[in-house]
């Protein structure tokens, strides 16, 4: 299992970080999402072999939220 540690845009309200939970938990091989709603900080435990970051990304992106860089 792999953690990616990323910063979310965009979170506004308890929604958004329900919305982006589910959003990353349909990503096939996700066990995990912790989202802190003030910060944005968001912690995906994911199984390396069925997804990557970039299959994160693009869920977050899809979800309606955007990622920082780095």
């Amino acid at each position: 299992m792999q953690t990616e540690h990323l910063k979310v845009t965009g979170l506004t309200c308890g929604g958004c970080v329900n919305s982006l939970t589910n959003a990353l938990k349909a990503v096939t091989g996700v066990s995990d999402v912790k989202v802190t709603l003030a910060t944005g900080e968001t912690s995906v435990q994911y199984d390396e072999h069925s997804t990557s970051p970039e299959q994160l990304r693009s869920a977050i992106d899809n979800a309606g939220f955007g990622t920082e860089p780095g």
